[in-house]
C-alpha cells in the first residue's frame, strides 16, 4: 500500500512540474499553481491593464505558463517595437478559438502563418490594390454610403454603438464582393451581429478553459464551449461561402467584377493538390477582412463622437476647420485630407487614447531565440501591448488627457511619431489600412460638416472605459445629431 502511494505521488509531482515548470532562464512573472499554471493571473477583460501591473513588478518582459504552454507579455514601448519587427517573433499561435474560426485549419492571412500565409497575403494585397482597396477610385462608395448615413440620422437621438458597421461593411462589399446593401437588409443586419458576437466574445490572450485543459471539453462541453463565438463563426463561415457560390455560378474568368472572381480564377488554374488556395482558404480571408474591417472603422468613429461630446470646444475647433477650409456648399473629398491637419490630429488622438486594439492579435516564436537575455522557447505565445506605446508617459507627458494638439507643430501641420502604431509593422502590417483612414476622414469629418453633436437631455456623461472582448468598442451611450445652421 505505501509503494502505490509513493508512486502515485511521484506520478502526482512529475505531472505537476511537467506542466507548470518554467523552461530555463525563462521571464519571471505571476506565480504557476499546480495543472493550470498561471492561467488565474491572466483576466478576461483588459488584460493590457493588468500586463502593466506586470511589467511595475517583474520588469518588460514577463513570462507565464498556462499549463505546459509558455506565454510571454511585452508592455515596454522599445521592446514592443523591437518584438513586432524580430522575423522569428511574427508566427501565430493555433489555440482552439482560432481552429474553430478557421475551419480546424492554418487559413487566412489574419491568424495564420508560414509559406501558405505569404503566398496568400501577397495575393490579397496585389488584388486589393488592383480593386482600388484604399485608393481613391473608392471614394464613390464611401460617400455614397455617408449620404443615406446622414439621411437616416438627421435629428435624431441614436445609440452609437454599431451604427457605422453597416456602413464600413457596405463600403468593404463593394471591392471584396462587388455588392453594395440596404441599410436595413436583414442579412447584412444578421452579419454584423455575428462580427459583433465574435469579437465581444472573443480573449486576446488565448487562455480560455479549454485552451488550458482541452480534454474538459469532452467531459462537461457546455460548461467550456464559448456558444456565442462558435455560432458566431459559423454563422459568418455560411454567409461568405453563400457569397462565394453565388459569385461561382456567374464566374466569368475574362472579365473579373472584384476580388472573389479574382481568387476563384486563380484557384481554378491552380494545382488543386499541392495549391495553398481553396475555396475554405477564401471563406476566411473574406472573414478577416469583414470582420477586421467593421470592427476598425466602426468602432473607431463610435470612440470618434464619444471625445467630441465630452468635449465640446474640441468639436467646435473641428467645425471652425472645416468651414474655412472646405465650407458646407459642397461635401468633403479625400483631396481635402492635407488641408485638414487638424482633423487628422484628432482622429489620431482618439485612436491613441482609445485604440480597438490595445493588444496585437497573438504572436507566436516560430523557433527558440531571445529577448531581453531571456530564453524563448519555439511556439511561445507572444502577447504585445500596443497600449503601453500609446499610454507612454515618458513619450507623450501626459498620455491621460485627451489633447488632440500634441500632433500638430507650431505651423499647425501634421506630426508624425515613432509610437503612434495602431494599424501593425512590416509583414504583420494590417492590409486595409489605407482604406480604414480613408473611410474615417471622410466619414467623420462629413458628419460634422452637417451636425452638432451633443448629448440628450439629462442624459449621464458617457465612459471611456471600453467594452471588452478581442477588440475593444465603446459602452453604449447615446448622441443627438443636430444639423448645423
Amino acid at each position: 500500500m505505501f509503494f502505490i502511494l509513493l508512486m502515485t505521488a511521484g506520478v502526482l509531482y512529475m505531472l505537476y512540474s511537467w506542466v507548470t515548470i518554467r523552461p530555463k532562464n525563462f521571464p519571471p512573472g505571476p506565480p504557476c499553481l499546480p495543472l493550470i499554471g498561471s492561467a488565474l493571473s491572466i483576466p478576461r477583460k483588459l488584460i493590457y491593464l493588468r500586463m502593466e501591473e506586470w511589467r511595475n513588478k517583474y520588469g518588460p518582459v514577463v513570462g507565464l505558463m498556462v499549463t505546459k504552454f509558455p506565454i510571454i507579455v511585452v508592455c515596454d514601448p522599445s521592446t514592443v517595437i523591437e518584438v513586432l519587427k524580430r522575423e522569428e517573433l511574427q508566427g501565430r499561435p493555433f489555440s482552439t478559438q482560432f481552429k474553430e474560426r478557421s475551419l480546424n485549419k492554418r487559413l487566412g492571412i489574419l491568424f495564420n502563418d508560414g509559406a501558405a500565409w505569404l503566398e496568400q497575403r501577397r495575393f490579397t494585397l496585389r488584388q486589393l490594390k488592383e480593386f482600388g482597396f484604399g485608393k481613391t477610385s473608392m471614394e464613390g462608395l464611401m460617400v455614397e454610403e455617408i449620404q443615406e448615413l446622414i439621411k437616416e440620422i438627421k435629428g435624431k437621438t441614436l445609440q452609437v454603438s454599431g451604427l457605422f458597421n453597416l456602413s464600413a461593411v457596405n463600403v468593404l462589399c463593394g471591392t471584396m464582393a462587388g455588392t453594395r446593401y440596404k441599410r436595413n437588409n436583414p442579412e447584412l443586419c444578421q452579419l454584423l451581429e455575428n462580427i459583433t458576437r465574435q469579437f465581444r466574445g472573443g480573449n486576446p490572450s488565448g487562455a480560455t478553459l479549454r485552451n488550458i485543459l482541452p480534454f474538459i471539453e469532452w467531459i462537461a462541453p457546455k460548461l467550456v464551449i464559448d456558444q456565442d463565438f462558435a455560432e458566431a463563426s459559423r454563422n459568418l463561415q455560411n454567409f461568405m461561402r453563400k457569397i462565394i457560390r453565388q459569385h461561382e455560378e456567374t464566374l466569368d474568368e475574362e472579365n473579373p467584377r472584384d476580388f472573389i472572381d479574382v481568387y476563384l480564377t486563380e484557384m481554378h488554374h491552380q494545382p488543386k493538390d499541392s495549391s495553398s488556395f481553396s475555396e475554405n482558404s477564401l471563406v476566411v480571408i473574406c472573414m478577416d477582412l469583414f470582420t477586421a474591417g467593421a470592427e476598425s472603422v466602426g468602432n473607431t468613429l463610435g470612440f470618434a463622437l464619444l471625445y467630441m461630446v465630452l468635449y465640446p470646444e474640441v468639436q467646435e475647433k473641428v467645425h471652425e476647420a472645416i468651414d474655412s477650409t472646405i465650407g458646407r456648399s459642397h461635401p468633403p473629398s479625400l483631396q481635402d485630407k492635407a488641408r485638414l491637419p487638424y482633423i487628422e490630429a484628432v482622429l489620431t488622438e482618439v485612436q491613441r487614447c482609445n485604440t480597438i486594439a490595445p493588444l496585437t492579435p497573438p504572436h507566436r516564436a516560430t523557433h527558440d531565440t531571445e529577448l531581453h537575455g531571456y530564453f524563448i522557447p519555439k511556439n511561445t505565445t507572444v502577447l504585445v501591448s500596443l497600449w503601453s506605446l500609446l499610454n507612454d508617459k515618458n513619450h507623450w507627458g501626459d498620455p491621460e488627457n485627451f489633447r488632440p494638439q500634441r500632433f500638430l507643430d507650431n505651423s499647425g501641420k501634421f506630426l508624425k511619431d515613432e509610437y503612434l502604431i495602431l494599424f501593425g509593422v512590416g509583414k504583420r502590417l494590417c492590409p486595409g489600412e489605407a482604406l480604414a483612414r480613408n473611410t474615417l476622414f471622410l466619414f467623420f469629418t462629413t458628419l460634422l460638416q452637417h451636425f452638432t453633436i451633443v448629448l440628450p437631455e439629462n442624459s449621464p456623461k458617457p465612459t471611456t472605459v471600453p467594452l471588452s472582448g478581442f477588440t475593444v468598442a465603446p459602452q453604449p451611450f447615446k448622441v443627438t445629431f443636430n444639423p448645423r445652421l
